[in-house]
C-alpha cells in the first residue's frame, strides 16, 4: 500500500500568541517569591538557621532566574525573539506546493496558512491517485502545536497530510441472470 506523508514544519522555532500575559505571570510568581524570601528573612533574624539561610539562597536563585527570563521577552511589538524570527517551510518531496523557501507567517495566520497548505497535499495526492487508477484508502490532516521555549507561548508548529492508496480491486466475475429456456429454470451465471 503506498503511502505518502508531506510534512510543514517551522523553519526555526517559535510561537502564536500574547507575551504579556507570560510576562504577567513572571512578574507575579517574581512577587510572591520576594514574599517568601522575605518572611524567611524575618524568621532567620530571630533565630539563627543553615535550614533557613539554605530556603533564602534558594528563593534568590529562583528570583534572578526569573527576571533573567524577563529580561529577554522583547515587549515593544509583543513578541519574543524567537517567535518574531519564525518562518515555515515544506519539507516535502512535493514541487506544486506552497512554502517551498522558508517564509515569515505572522502569528494569527499561521494555523489558516498551514491548514491551507496541508489542503493542497490533499488535493494533489487525490489527483495522482486518480492518474493512477488507485483508489484511497485513507486521507488525514494534523496540524501540529508547540510552545515557544522562550516566551512560553503556543504556536502552529507545522502540519502533516498522509494518504494511503492501493490499487483498484479488479472485477474478477459478471454476475447475471440467464433463463434455461428448455425447463424453464432461472441460472446464475458467473463470467
Amino acid at each position: 500500500m503506498p503511502s505518502a506523508v508531506m510534512g510543514f514544519l517551522p523553519a526555526s522555532v517559535g510561537k502564536t500568541s500574547g507575551v504579556s500575559g507570560f510576562k504577567n505571570n513572571i512578574e507575579d510568581t517574581i512577587k510572591r517569591l520576594e514574599k517568601e524570601r522575605d518572611q524567611y528573612q524575618k524568621e532567620k533574624d530571630s533565630s539563627d538557621s543553615r535550614l533557613l539561610d539554605r530556603k533564602i539562597g534558594n528563593l534568590e536563585d529562583r528570583i534572578n532566574n526569573l527576571r533573567e527570563r524577563l529580561d529577554k521577552i522583547k515587549t515593544d511589538d509583543g513578541e519574543c525573539e524567537t517567535c518574531k524570527n519564525r518562518k515555515y517551510q515544506d519539507e516535502s518531496d512535493d514541487p506544486g506546493v506552497s512554502f517551498k523557501s522558508a517564509s515569515k507567517i505572522s502569528a494569527d495566520g499561521a494555523e489558516a496558512a498551514v491548514r491551507g497548505h496541508e489542503q493542497e497535499h490533499v488535493t494533489r495526492n487525490r489527483a495522482k491517485a486518480e492518474r493512477e487508477d488507485k483508489e484511497i484508502v485513507y486521507q488525514s490532516v494534523i496540524i501540529k502545536r508547540a510552545i515557544c521555549p522562550e516566551c512560553g507561548d503556543s504556536y502552529v508548529s507545522g502540519g502533516e497530510t498522509t494518504t494511503v492508496t492501493r490499487s483498484k480491486p479488479e472485477q474478477r466475475f459478471n454476475v447475471g441472470i440467464a433463463e434455461n429456456t428448455e425447463n424453464g429454470t432461472l441460472l446464475n451465471i458467473l463470467v
